[in-house]
């Protein structure tokens, strides 16, 4: 049985809680922070990623040694590193980069549940509600009563809204003190630390022999995301990095990346458009990881993983990005012959020491100069780029190109100034942030836990990126229909709505307390029941979630003993009441010349 220490939900981490804008944690090339800061932007990464591989720590200094047969496409025509050469005082051709934007009809918006259930169907809160069960008796948990689907959605919701609430503790969830009816009307806190101790995707006794996969435990949830990922229409500008799920405890393939804001974890690779959204993703698990041995072979493991995810992209003339720990000479010449128009930092040696200008000359000139040299073939270029220290690009569709200028505080002169940037940098800076988005849409209101197991904070994890993902697809479709940006729903309120739908929806009232009510009870009889949520008067007024209101189960009138009755909120009508809905907390008139309240839980 997983061990959870049931007195926290937060380790206390301030970079989760609140991240910062994309960007503000890393530095221009040359950028001074105890300067006033330059107009906000995307920002380049120069430095090696920590806690890669060791083959990826290598200078590629090797040849590739890898027999490619003739035909074997796409590594028919690649460079080995000794033939790469370089040439100067020759300006890029750059390469025709037309993007033809889809022209069918935007999808019609649904609801955040709607869009929740396409990454997280019913049947997968069935598998989870059968393995469960299954595990608890291999284990022989006593006192276990089976769970069903609608048990274990309750206790997904009640993990949801503990992300956005934030308490310190998970007992105080249920604390009479602060009485949070989602939580303490649902499920009790025993029922919920028994069934989180024991939650399963698999069944641990049906493993395949020889099966090497790390991530057995969570892979139907996992495939279940990606599935829908790979489903979506992609953006003209993708690119690629790396996630780290949060967990430091004992786990085979745990990476440490220094410079991440929680640099402890399990590494995923993901595909991503300049909104955040994610089209594809490769969980990271050291030698077992799904890439081709021949790629792996041939291109090294960061590249491996970049062409791992490129045949997600089938159309022309996308535009894709990615840093250092990726970028080879030889992976631009594979992206160049499948039409994908590829750029991000390099390091040096895996270009044959390119003859570029050293540092020390280039700082002696003007603050933005460039250097840029072309291979002999012309199909990849580098450029140099020195602000207040030097950064290199690799691309194989731009380099200078058409400059431009941005704004950059100068030390000496104490003020703004502007210097010239090449293109291939301005584009970079562009698209490249849309992994760190959706790491930082994640962090603001993750589902954070304390356990010494690894597969419940996959879970976790897996459904903070359904929602985050369903959230900026709901945005988009929304935007698409002309829908004004302040009516769209932010980020909180959806998954609050998602986690209220798997909560209360097709769910019965939770069960009466025994014995004589409390002074608390008797006096609620005699408040709304928007007095009793501590809405005050005049303020906007709360209704419940569609999917809640339709779902025709323990929808019972009650009467509020008030004075004054109560406006009816069925829409067109004026009239008012004394009776509300238990479960909906919402009035309804319910008298004989109108029942509003059966009109309001109709399907």
């Amino acid at each position: 049985m997983w061990s959870d220490e049931e007195d926290g939900n937060a380790d206390g981490n301030a970079d989760d809680a609140r991240s910062p804008t994309i960007g503000e944690d890393r530095d221009e090339p040359g950028e001074d922070r105890d300067e006033p800061p330059p107009v906000v932007e995307e920002e380049i990464e120069i430095e090696a990623e920590e806690g890669q591989d060791q083959e990826d720590r290598e200078d590629y200094e090797h040849e590739h040694e890898a027999d490619v047969e003739p035909g074997d496409d796409p590594f028919t025509n690649i460079t080995k590193k000794s033939d790469i050469q370089w040439r100067r005082h020759t300006r890029f051709t750059l390469v025709e980069t037309t993007w033809e934007s889809p022209t069918s009809d935007p999808p019609e918006p649904l609801t955040p549940y709607g869009y929740f259930k396409q990454y997280v169907p019913s049947q997968m809160f069935e598998l989870m509600s059968t393995m469960t069960n299954i595990y608890a008796e291999q284990n022989g948990v006593r006192g276990y009563k089976h769970a069903s689907a609608s048990e274990i959605e309750v206790l997904v919701g009640l993990h949801m809204a503990m992300g956005v609430l934030g308490l310190p503790r998970v007992r105080m969830y249920w604390s009479s003190s602060i009485n949070i009816g989602i939580f303490t009307e649902t499920m009790s806190r025993d029922r919920f630390f028994q069934l989180r101790s024991n939650l399963h995707v698999v069944n641990n006794h049906e493993r395949p022999p020889g099966d090497t996969d790390v991530f057995f435990k969570v892979r139907p949830i996992y495939e279940s995301i990606r599935k829908r990922c790979l489903q979506l229409q992609l953006e003209e500008d993708l690119c690629i990095d790396e996630q780290i799920v949060p967990f430091r405890g004992k786990l085979s393939v745990i990476q440490y990346i220094k410079g991440k804001p929680t640099p402890w974890g399990v590494k995923i690779y993901f595909l991503c458009g300049k909104s955040g959204l994610a089209y594809d993703f490769l969980i990271y698990q050291g030698a077992t990881t799904e890439l081709s041995e021949k790629s792996k072979n041939i291109l090294r493991h960061g590249a491996s993983v970049v062409f791992h995810l490129c045949q997600r992209i089938q159309n022309p003339n996308h535009k894709l990005f990615f840093d250092n720990y990726f970028t080879t000479y030889n992976i631009l010449e594979v992206l160049a012959e499948k039409k994908i128009h590829a750029a991000g930092t390099a390091r040096l040696c895996r270009f044959a020491n390119p003859p570029l200008k050293p540092d020390k000359e280039m700082s002696k000139k003007t603050r933005g100069n460039h250097d840029e040299v072309i291979s002999r073939d012309g199909k990849v270029v580098l450029v140099k780029w020195f602000d207040n220290r030097s950064v290199v690009l690799a691309s194989n569709f731009v380099g200078v190109g058409d400059e431009d200028e941005i704004e950059r505080w100068d030390k000496k002169e104490r003020q703004y100034v502007k210097i010239k940037r090449p293109e291939v940098v301005k584009k970079y800076n562009k698209a490249m942030g849309g992994v760190d988005k959706l790491d930082q849409l994640i962090s603001l209101y993750r589902i954070d836990i304390k356990s010494r197991k690894w597969p419940l904070h996959m879970i976790t994890h897996a459904f903070d990126v359904a929602v985050v993902n369903s959230w900026l697809e709901f945005r988009r479709d929304n935007e698409s229909k002309g829908t004004q940006p302040q009516k769209i729903m932010d980020l909180l309120e959806f998954k609050m709505n998602v986690a209220e739908v798997l909560v209360r929806s097709g769910k019965p009232q939770g069960s009466k307390k025994r014995g004589r009510p409390s002074n608390s009870d008797v006096a609620s009889t005699s408040q709304t029941p928007h007095e009793e949520a501590g809405q005050k008067r005049g303020a906007r007024e709360w209704r419940p979630v569609l999917e809640v209101q339709k779902d025709m189960v323990d929808h019972l009138p009650n009467y509020d003993a008030k004075k004054e009755a109560t406006r009816c909120k069925l829409e067109g009508c004026s009239g008012k009441t004394h009776v509300f809905c238990d479960k909906c907390k919402v009035h309804y008139c319910f008298v004989s010349q109108r029942n509003c309240f059966k009109d309001a839980h109709r399907k």
